[in-house]
């Protein structure tokens, strides 16, 4: 199990580079055009690219049930959490038209991926099971984001949105994984694919960083302190704790008990803040929810990861 200290060294070099991203853009240092074609790039090339070669072949989705548990958990926790957000968004006197939707949305859909893959990687050099199971568990994710999260914030869904690079690589390394042909891709193909894939992780939660610089405005803190504490406690507590649960509890792989309990410690995800610009919500109060959870995070996140890898044994 990895120590107290590996879980804080695997944490901070990932919200240093988010760090670094948001004084690039708050600096004036990256214009929109080159953050437009670097998230292209990331999202159409560099994950791709990072999914094809970690997941064909995993010896960690041998079987069709890991592949099932990890989706399905994925797309039933985060639909826990919207309602979780939802029921916490009211108690902390938030109403529809006033951030409600906005907030559930936002605290009700932990960081999924590029935050979580680089801690994984670090916490369980070696074995590329938790890191290829992420992206696995993503598509849950993705398919409740786009449909019940959207409907949530605008009243329809949004299932088009489902066509992108990252959740085509998913259905498409899962098929060669499933049916054996990633064994006739060329070495040389696969080579250039993990060279490009190892691109994705520092590019993307540096562009975070750069996300949440060009979101924040003056008086984003405005009214910040109620709404970051009424995510802190949905995100960090209530959905974490579900998280947990899942990990301790189900009858699933040591793999995705880990990818469950990482995920339990993540704070809010990012994406959130661009659906509430995207449908016409509240960016202020995604952002708001995104810096809290994500300060916070940096003093919970190697507690609920050192005790939840220590119950499960891992």
């Amino acid at each position: 199990m990895p120590s107290y200290l590996t879980i804080v060294s695997a944490i901070l070099p990932v919200f240093l580079v988010i760090a670094t991203g948001f004084l690039f853009h708050r600096r004036g240092w990256l214009s929109e055009e080159t953050e437009t074609g670097a998230m292209k790039l990331v999202m159409n090339l560099l994950v791709p690219c990072l999914v094809l070669s970690l997941v064909p072949g995993n010896p960690a989705l041998a079987r069709i049930s890991t592949a099932a548990w990890s989706i399905g958990l994925g797309f039933s926790l985060v639909l826990a959490g919207l309602g979780l957000a939802w029921v916490g968004g009211l108690a902390a006197g938030m109403r529809v038209g006033s951030g409600l939707r906005t907030f559930a949305l936002s605290a009700g859909i932990q960081n999924y991926g590029f935050i979580a893959l680089p801690m994984l990687h670090a916490l369980f050099p070696g074995n590329s099971g938790p890191t290829g199971l992420i992206f696995i568990f993503g598509i849950g994710v993705e398919l409740a984001m786009w449909t019940v999260g959207v409907a949530l914030l605008t009243g329809r869904a949004g299932l088009k949105a489902l066509v992108n690079g990252p959740f085509l690589s998913v259905v498409a390394a899962l098929l060669l994984n499933y049916t054996g042909a990633h064994r006739l891709v060329p070495g040389v193909v696969h080579d250039s694919m993990e060279m490009l894939g190892r691109c994705a992780v520092p590019m993307s939660i540096f562009m975070i960083g750069a996300t949440m610089g060009r979101f924040f405005r003056e008086g984003i803190l405005g009214d910040a302190l109620r709404v970051g504490l009424a995510s802190v406690v949905v995100r960090l507590g209530l959905h974490a704790a579900l998280f947990l649960v899942a990990a301790f509890f189900l009858p699933v792989t040591e793999d995705l008990q880990r990818v469950l309990v990482v995920q339990a410690a993540m704070p809010a995800a990012i994406f959130p803040i661009v659906l509430a610009r995207l449908y016409d919500g509240q960016p202020r109060v995604a952002i708001q929810v995104v810096l809290t959870t994500s300060l916070a995070c940096l003093a919970t996140a190697p507690l609920v990861i050192a005790w939840g890898l220590a119950r499960i044994g891992g």
